[in-house]
């Protein structure tokens, strides 16, 4: 039991750094093992009472419980750290979150690949209360959905888990994503966040009054956005305001000439806004 201790944290410790970026075990090995090795350090002392033991086996029994509570915090959150936390899953996909109390609400979606979870996309939403309801998925067209709530808002996402299939049936796709928008405008839904799969450009629509366009290659920062007037906003009633990234001016159009549109309708609408560049 003295040498199961470092064998098991060493195996831990080697399990969280030396898995590939992208990955993480199944049925949660390295927490398990990190937690059992940790919690050997507070019982092999006193299990060992009553026992023969060399006066160097003595000596090490009480530096490793001193070392085992003084290392109680940071071991405390590296266990959070790895610990992984599944929330759903359907065949051989699953929703699943990591990373500790610091980290940012996130939820995973991955694929069941033996020993290991391959991480295909990242949301940033909770992932408590995630459960079969919430999300689906169509493994025949690379398709996948999620339903979900972040700071009282409710969101959705529509994005591929296989590019080459999401792009070969982008007539489908393309139909399930407007179909999701005029079935869900403006019930409800605070965001909506769409990969299309001509391109794989995003359509994301925030509240009721901005929609951004997101170039293959954006991240952070959109190629296109438009703002449509609200009560409360600093717009005229009577414009709309098309904002492109290469462009030092905005844009201004009538209200009435801009109608709010879907998201196959804003990735043609960007098109044609662009000269039909791509």
């Amino acid at each position: 039991m003295v040498w199961a201790q470092p064998a098991l944290i060493a195996m831990a410790v080697c399990m969280i750094e030396f898995t590939c970026p992208g990955r993480v075990w199944r049925w949660n090995v390295p927490f398990w093992t990190l937690l059992v090795g940790y919690i050997l350090g507070f019982f092999l002392l006193p299990f060992s009472r009553g026992l023969e033991k060399t006066s160097v086996l003595k000596w090490w029994l009480r530096i490793d419980l001193v070392i085992t509570i003084l290392m109680f915090i940071p071991a405390y959150f590296t266990l959070a750290g790895c610990d992984v936390k599944y929330s759903s899953d359907k065949g051989d996909y699953i929703l699943f979150s990591r990373g500790g109390l610091l980290s940012a609400p996130h939820i995973n979606l991955g694929v069941k690949s033996g020993l290991f979870i391959t991480e295909l996309n990242y949301f940033p939403v909770g992932y408590v209360d995630i459960s079969d309801y919430d999300w689906d998925i169509d493994s025949r067209t690379g398709y996948f959905e999620l339903f979900a709530r972040y700071n009282n808002e409710n969101r959705i996402y529509i994005c591929p888990t296989d590019s080459s299939s999401y792009h070969a049936n982008r007539a489908i796709i393309n139909h399930r994503i407007d179909s999701r928008y005029y079935d869900l405008y403006p019930k409800g839904i605070d965001n909506m966040d769409f990969v299309m799969p001509d391109d794989f450009s995003r359509v994301v629509y925030t509240a009721s009054s901005d929609i951004s366009y997101y170039e293959v290659d954006d991240y952070w920062y959109p190629s296109t956005e438009i703002f449509f007037p609200t009560g409360d906003s600093n717009i005229s009633p009577d414009s709309v305001i098309i904002r492109c990234k290469d462009s030092k001016e905005d844009r201004v159009y009538p209200n009435d000439s801009i109608p709010h549109m879907s998201p196959v309708q804003v990735q043609q609408f960007v098109r044609q806004l662009k000269g039909g560049k791509r």
